[in-house]
């Protein structure tokens, strides 16, 4: 290779120089000062800190990194965005990334308050809030199909290819740009001047967006004179800024806020592949309605036919003669039931009379053999063969030889006549 200018150097020897240089002893440990202006937590801690009372736009940055691998151990989680704090630590160069990062192993806090732009900030939300900008009801809804569609966002920028490939990947629509400044102190009133522009034309709605920065980087999109051109544009805005961490003050009084440029060029229309399956799912419930229209009405015309069949007269004058058949089979069936249950009581009846009188003539028969008995017992001829005689002195009776002395005479009735005898032994 030809080197004209001998005195020249590779990129590799001014990135070896400048990394000897930063990261010379000197600078092992050196304190600096400053106003918060961004903070991003996470195992390696990242703020940024410029001079205080500057505006973001205007003023040197410094980042300061931590290693937080083992917690919070610098107390970063009590550091706010405004705070002005004293960071301790050490300079690296990288040459990659031609960055400068300050790695920290001290941090302190030297005045804890909100810094002059976020107080800016502060009041300018309790401004468009008393204005009404800020209300929900208040922001319009992105058309179902947007026709035209104005780009708001720096030419050369990732931000502006994102957008065009996610609206041209999706439904047919026609897009302008209007570049823009993005970044820096010039930003706010290119894009205030942009959407003055976009504002005269016919676009179904307009972008506004660029990609991923830090928060100096984005200060811009809280200007209050950008934030009233939002806020007031006769047209639909969608902002996409890129930061997670914050939200901007345009995000606040867009119609619709998306975290990326391609996220924001979703909202404009469907995918093709979107439209086909709508159509498609249209197509399935127009089906289905049919169907269920056509099942709804075949069923009611089987009522009708069923209610004519019902009305027609052979048919009544049929279900009248099976009334009919019907009744007599009743009757009849309840005439043979009767007579059945008349013969079973007569039945009842009858055997239980016979019980009866079984019974009753079994009590008479017992009675009838007492009778007989008796009557056997004073039989002449039970005495007869029995051998009994009755005693009688003159006319008592004798029961018992006590009643009887010597001497005494006494008659013996037996069977078959009486005998006198006198009483001689006792």
């Amino acid at each position: 290779m030809n080197i004209l200018n001998k005195n020249a150097y590779s990129v590799e020897e001014i990135s070896s120089l400048l990394k000897s240089v930063f990261e010379n002893e000197a600078f092992s440990n050196l304190s600096v000062y400053g106003e918060v202006y961004s903070i991003k937590m996470g195992k390696f801690s990242y703020i940024e800190i410029g001079n205080q009372g500057d505006k973001q736009t205007n003023s040197p940055l410094i980042k300061c990194a931590f290693s937080c691998f083992y917690g919070d151990k610098y107390h970063l989680s009590d550091i706010k965005v405004g705070d002005v704090i004293l960071v301790t630590g050490k300079l690296s160069y990288y040459p990659h990334g031609a960055s400068l990062t300050l790695w920290g192993n001290a941090v302190e806090i030297l005045k804890s308050q909100e810094g002059k732009n976020l107080l800016a900030k502060k009041k300018t939300l309790e401004k468009l809030d008393k204005l009404g900008y800020l209300d929900e009801k208040r922001k319009r809804k992105i058309p179902s199909y947007c026709k035209k569609v104005a780009l708001i966002t720096a030419k050369d920028g990732a931000a502006y290819q994102d957008m065009l490939k996610t609206l041209h990947s999706r439904f047919p629509v026609d897009t302008v740009l209007y570049p823009a400044v993005v970044q820096g102190s010039e930003a706010a009133s290119s894009m205030l001047k942009a959407i003055k522009e976009a504002e005269k034309g016919d676009y179904d709605c307009i972008i506004l967006g660029r990609g991923g920065g830090s928060k100096t980087d984005l200060s811009c999109f809280d200007d209050e004179k950008l934030a009233l051109a939002i806020a007031e544009c006769k047209i639909p805005i969608i902002t996409c800024i890129g930061h997670q961490i914050d939200t901007s003050i345009a995000d606040y009084v867009s119609d619709k806020k998306a975290i990326t440029p391609t996220e924001g060029a979703s909202y404009i229309n469907k995918t093709k592949e979107d439209v086909i399956k709508e159509r498609q799912e249209f197509l399935l419930r127009l089906q289905n309605r049919m169907t269920n229209i056509i099942q709804t009405r075949a069923l009611a015309l089987e009522n009708y036919l069923s209610k004519l069949e019902i009305k027609n007269p052979a048919n009544l004058v049929k279900n009248k003669k099976e009334r009919v058949f019907l009744f007599k089979k009743e009757l009849n069936n309840t005439f043979v039931y009767r007579i059945q249950k008349e013969k079973n009581k007569n039945s009842l009846y009858t055997s239980r009379i016979l019980n009866l009188y079984k019974s009753l003539l079994s009590v008479k028969s017992n009675k009838l053999k007492a009778f007989n008995t008796m009557l056997e017992r004073y039989s002449p001829d039970f005495y007869k063969d029995k051998g009994i005689a009755y005693i009688y002195k003159g006319d008592k009776k004798i029961k018992s030889v006590s009643e009887l002395e010597v001497g005494d005479v006494i008659t013996i009735s037996l069977v078959d006549g009486k005998v006198v005898a006198k009483v001689d032994k006792k």
